[in-house]
């Protein structure tokens, strides 16, 4: 299977464990990633803020590239970057005027193809959990994982046709597929504070600390995202959070396509897992995993 990959600026940077955990797992299934030539940002999160019709038109570009590639199929592993490419799929398909204007800035016709997919929606749905569960080797059977969607992948709902805004369970039954046990929680789409993680402290903290204390109260070991800011919020934040709390929470927060990686066989090393701030390794070690 050949999908265009668009990898987004933080897969680049501070999420490059992702990025190589994505590759490494996709090419173990059979998907062949084939990075988007000359992307540019996705537009999250100032431009659309600022400016509609630049922030549909920086991903118009994007998914232009991607169908002069002869590819049908652009996967985004990270949240941000899909929710900007999934708006402006659907906005140039149903909004006629913002797509002729759009057509006029990036020099092309509007790009109707090819289909966005969040990259949990292409695992589950182009692959499916029976087909990732005949690849695990070591399971991972102990952990009690908190699947964390946030609040992009599935919002809004119109937009994204992907599992329930509400509760969705994509992630659950991947993990379930890969060994581990998943626990009912309350913030599973809370949002983290996303971008306010420089601008408003406070904001993050707040809501970090409420997830934080929903996942622990759930009985979670660690918990599971698939976005970069997400992520980096949670876990880099996590200290802070404790404090405000005087609580000691010490949840990993790791990326899906890691778990999926270590239960295929991969190494820790080989899956980044060194660079999660909130250390798993003692938690992986208890469970015979590392």
């Amino acid at each position: 299977m050949n999908v265009a990959y668009f990898p987004g600026c933080s897969l680049q940077g501070m999420a490059s464990e992702y990025d190589k955990s994505t590759r490494l797992v996709c090419k173990h299934l059979g998907i062949n990633l084939e990075e988007i030539e000359d992307w540019n940002c996705c537009g999250a999160t100032a431009a659309h803020s600022l400016n509609h019709l630049l922030s549909v038109s920086l991903a118009a570009r994007n998914l232009d590239l991607a169908k002069k590639m002869g590819l049908h199929l652009v996967t985004a592993p990270c949240a941000g970057c899909y929710g900007r490419l999934k708006a402006a799929s659907y906005e140039l398909k149903n909004n006629s005027e913002v797509a002729e204007k759009v057509s006029q800035i990036i020099g092309t016709s509007v790009p109707i193809e090819p289909e966005v997919k969040n990259l949990l929606q292409l695992l589950v749905e182009s692959i499916g959990t029976p087909a990732i569960a005949e690849k695990v080797v070591h399971p991972l059977k102990g952990l009690k994982l908190a699947a964390y969607y946030g609040c992009l992948l599935t919002r809004p709902n119109q937009v994204t046709q992907f599992d329930d805004r509400e509760m969705p369970v994509s992630m659950d039954l991947l993990l379930q597929a890969l060994g581990a046990e998943t626990v009912n929680w309350a913030h599973k789409t809370e949002c983290c504070g996303g971008g306010y993680a420089a601008s408003e402290t406070d904001i993050v903290i707040d809501l970090g600390g409420q997830i934080l204390e929903s996942a622990r109260a759930a009985g979670a070991d660690a918990i599971v995202v698939a976005c970069p800011m997400c992520q980096t919020n949670l876990d880099t934040r996590q200290k802070a959070i404790g404090a405000k709390r005087g609580i000691k929470y010490h949840l990993p927060i790791i990326y899906f396509t890691q778990l999926m990686g270590l239960a295929f066989g991969y190494t820790p090393r080989q899956l980044g897992f060194k660079r999660l701030l909130t250390e798993p390794f003692s938690l992986l070690k208890a469970q015979g995993l590392a």
